[in-house]
């Protein structure tokens, strides 16, 4: 006759804790990142600067990074990232914009816009100017960070799994 005996083992807990500390701390990261090209838009802008935050969330299934311009003269940067229809506003003929689309950088520029109302542009017959060309940042940023932003997150979870027991 052979005896068995049977012995139940029990598993350690998980540290969950662990991964979800480095995700965490990686997504910080990452919005640092994101607010450093982003203030490359505003880097030459004289008067009001927005001020680049970003919001991270580490939710169920969802890791998120949002970034962008908060405060004062976060509209202005908004009507360059997304552009605009029509603009009422004379330009003086040595007037260049100091952004471009498909750069972060921020130049120069020259000449002022002289701000008029819009009525008092109708009333003159003055007709309005194309508007404002996108500059595409943020969709610029979100193409530029994809691969880097899952090698990171990758990187991460490993570091933690590795602290999980």
């Amino acid at each position: 006759m052979v005896a068995i005996s049977f012995k139940a083992i029990k598993p350690q807990r998980l540290k969950v804790d662990g991964i979800r500390l480095e995700l965490l701390n990686e997504l910080r990261k990452e919005g640092k990142d994101h607010r450093k090209s982003l203030d490359k838009t505003t880097s030459s802008w004289s008067g009001e600067k927005p001020k680049m935050e970003s919001v991270i969330s580490l939710t169920g299934k969802d890791a998120t990074v949002i970034s962008g311009p908060t405060g004062s003269g976060s509209d202005k940067w908004l009507y360059l990232d997304e552009g605009t229809k029509i603009r009422w506003a004379l330009m003086s003929g040595d007037w260049k914009s100091k952004t471009k689309s498909g750069t972060f950088k921020s130049g120069r520029g020259a000449g002022r816009a002289v701000i008029v109302g819009k009525r008092a542009m109708q009333r003159r017959g003055i007709r309005p100017r194309p508007g404002i060309k996108a500059r595409g940042w943020s969709a610029m940023l979100t193409k530029q960070r994809k691969k880097p932003f899952q090698r990171r997150i990758i990187k991460s979870m490993q570091r933690g799994a590795s602290k999980m027991f």
